[in-house]
């Protein structure tokens, strides 16, 4: 019988733990989402998925008009900041896959050519500026879109 008490006490005390780790990210997280929703954020987004390709890449970030930049950095920290929650453990990737596995790989294709030019001309390392978005993309490409919907089912379950 202790045994099983042991048992229950520490499942219970493992989920306690992690309600009341993730519990003190609520606010942090809601003011993301608050964000994402605003007009502003999607006509930025909308800017740096659709017109911000067509621009050149030649003079990386720095090179652009600062509204341009600054729409890059609203949005590309935007969702590098995801990334770093999910880096740091606070949120689970399986979750922001589900969530915005599109959005991300969609920003970070059209910030790339920009952000490793802005890297070669100020001679920055290859994981600086967007460095944790761009990993996190990369494992989002090297994982199956398939399985994002189902692991976000299975994790409802």
């Amino acid at each position: 019988m202790s045994i099983f008490a042991l048992a229950v006490s520490s499942w219970l005390a493992k989920n306690q733990f992690a309600a009341q780790r993730h519990g003190n990210h609520v606010g942090p997280l809601i003011e993301l989402l608050t964000e994402f929703r605003s007009l502003e954020f999607h006509r930025n987004y909308a800017f740096i998925r659709d017109e911000l390709p067509m621009m050149s890449s030649d003079g990386g970030i720095s090179g652009l008009d600062e509204q341009v930049q600054r729409k890059i950095y609203d949005v590309g920290y935007f969702f590098q900041l995801y990334a770093i929650l999910v880096y740091l453990d606070i949120m689970d990737e399986r979750s922001v896959s589900a969530l915005l596995r599109h959005q991300c790989i969609e920003v970070w294709t059209a910030l790339e050519p920009f952000v490793r030019q802005e890297r070669a001309l100020r001679g920055l390392p290859e994981g600086a500026i967007l460095n944790k978005l761009e990993v996190f993309v990369a494992r989002l490409l090297a994982s199956p879109p398939s399985d994002v919907p189902r692991l976000a089912l299975r994790r409802r379950r």
